[in-house]
């Protein structure tokens, strides 16, 4: 348990500090900035999920997720002590390269962890509670900030690093997991052995991706007061505090592959609501992503080999986060496209690769 709770604050870290960038820079910077300090992260995180990926693979898991927070510490205090615009675009950059190792290695280490376990989904699940948690705290954050001063929203990343330092006290005395892998580079293994099912990953991923940034960022962008707009998502992501366990549990009942199903379906009615009730629009695509998210966690690391399974969990993950979470949002803010003529693709996507992807509930890891 002890191992599960310090994931959880280190992966709350991660995201609070993301999404808290992610969501102020579609609305306090200028447009083409903002675009590229939204953008810039998830390259990061493309970049980290290879670099800490390799770490983690190659060589051992402790001292690939070790290194992930002591970044997300670094670049947090850069941009506390250095503030400009030079500082803003590395310490983004960093941020991403943060996420981008952690998510894959947390749920590594949980699924690892119960590998015996008849209920790795629920257990997955819990972690996964990061990101409910983190989107409320950077929403209070943001509207505390619009109350006193956005222009100091960067004292608010303290927060992340007292987490992360209290992750890191919790997590010291895990069981360091040692890789001994013949292959140099995970990622390329990975690639040339399984890219049928990174692609199907990807694939699964890039719908919750968009719907879960036009939930919690790109509705920043509408025309509303700030403070009604960080109410909204908070009651609404709040939802999922109670979604995720559940649909966590019921992967490990009913399988993966259904579980995001009944994601993917509940996306198309959100998007179409979104245009005709805000507040109805943002619930239902709360419950949606909550249920395409769940199971995510447990089904990306059990499809993968334990040899490139950090990377190639990793990789997946974070390749339809720029697909779909980063392209989607720019897309509708840019374009004025209705919200249903953007998400169809990405929804006949997911529906496609869970249709193609294996069922992992219940196999057995080595």
């Amino acid at each position: 348990m002890r191992l599960i709770l310090g994931n959880l604050l280190l992966t709350i870290s991660e995201w609070y500090s993301f999404f808290l960038v992610s969501q102020l820079s579609l609305f306090i910077f200028p447009a083409l900035y903002g675009v590229v300090i939204f953008a810039l992260g998830f390259i990061g995180r493309i970049a980290g999920s290879v670099v800490f990926g390799y770490v983690g693979d190659r060589f051992n898991r402790k001292v690939a997720i070790f290194s992930t927070s002591l970044t997300l510490v670094a670049s947090s205090l850069l941009i506390i002590l250095f503030y400009n615009y030079y500082s803003i675009i590395t310490f983004r950059f960093l941020q991403g390269l943060s996420l981008g190792g952690e998510w894959g290695g947390a749920s590594t280490l949980v699924v690892e962890a119960y590998r015996d376990s008849k209920f790795r989904g629920l257990a997955t699940s819990i972690v996964q509670l990061a990101v409910p948690v983190s989107v409320i705290l950077s929403s209070i954050s943001i509207f505390l900030l619009s109350v006193f001063s956005l222009e100091e929203w960067r004292f608010s990343l303290i927060f992340s690093i007292v987490v992360s330092l209290i992750s890191i006290w919790l997590i010291r005395d895990m069981k360091s997991i040692n890789i001994e892998s013949s292959y140099s580079f995970p990622i390329l293994t990975a690639i040339r052995k399984d890219w049928g099912n990174i692609l199907k990953a990807i694939g699964i991923k890039i719908s919750e991706s968009a719907n879960f940034y036009i939930l919690t960022s790109l509705i920043f962008s509408r025309h509303v007061p700030t403070t009604e707009v960080s109410a909204i998502v908070t009651l609404a992501v709040s939802l999922q505090l109670v979604l995720l366990p559940m649909f966590g549990y019921l992967s490990d009942l009913i399988g993966r592959r259904f579980v995001v199903f009944i994601g993917a379906v509940v996306m198309l009615f959100g998007s179409i609501s979104f245009s005709l009730s805000l507040i109805l629009g943002e619930t239902l695509l709360s419950v949606s992503d909550a249920s395409l998210y769940a199971p995510q966690s447990s089904l990306f690391t059990e499809l993968f080999d334990k040899k490139y399974r950090f990377t190639a969990s990793n990789l997946s993950y974070q390749v339809a986060s720029i697909i779909g979470g980063t392209l989607a949002p720019i897309v509708l803010k840019v374009t004025g496209y209705g919200i249903p003529t953007v998400v169809l693709p990405y929804i006949f996507v997911t529906l496609l690769s869970v249709a193609l992807v294996e069922e992992t509930k219940g196999k057995r890891l080595k």
